[in-house]
């Protein structure tokens, strides 16, 4: 027993000693990231609302996106990407086997914000938390780097 005490003793005192870790923002890191993520509007009985994302796009250019859709959902009038100043972002989009691919027509520069916006969704009309895993392609890179998991809640 006595040994136990001076094990949780000297453990107490060795972790007091070194700093504690700091979450941070991602948008302090270099590392192009996703953002904020909602359905407009977010109510699961209404079809046809639009599910977007953020895309924060930071040191290298971004030349393509890849998303994963969830099941049990269509996406009827395409996707569209928006910059920061709401501005269209031309790409060619292409929707196959659960998985959106966005091609842009021109590099995404570092340090824009990407607005990809899924339009007219359908879904089954229930409560349910939409998950999107989201996947990014660099200039000058031949793999897909994932960037997060988008959740995107709807409620009745």
């Amino acid at each position: 027993m006595k040994n136990l005490v001076y094990a949780t003793t000297i453990t107490l005192v060795l972790a007091s000693l070194f700093p504690t870790a700091q979450a941070r923002n991602l948008r302090d890191y270099n590392v192009t990231h996703l953002g904020r993520s909602a359905a407009i509007p977010n109510n699961a009985r209404i079809q046809g609302a639009t599910h977007q994302l953020d895309v924060y796009v930071k040191v290298q250019a971004l030349s393509s996106l890849s998303i994963d859709l969830p099941e049990d959902i269509s996406i009827r009038r395409g996707i569209e990407v928006k910059n920061q100043s709401g501005q269209k972002i031309e790409a060619d989009v292409s929707i196959n086997n659960r998985k959106a691919t966005v091609v842009f027509s021109q590099p995404v520069p570092p340090e824009t914000k990407l607005s990809i916006n899924m339009r007219d969704v359908t879904t089954p009309g229930y409560d349910h938390i939409w998950l999107y895993r989201v996947y990014g392609k660099m200039v000058g890179a031949n793999v897909e780097i994932p960037l997060g998991t988008a959740w995107i809640p709807t409620y009745k």
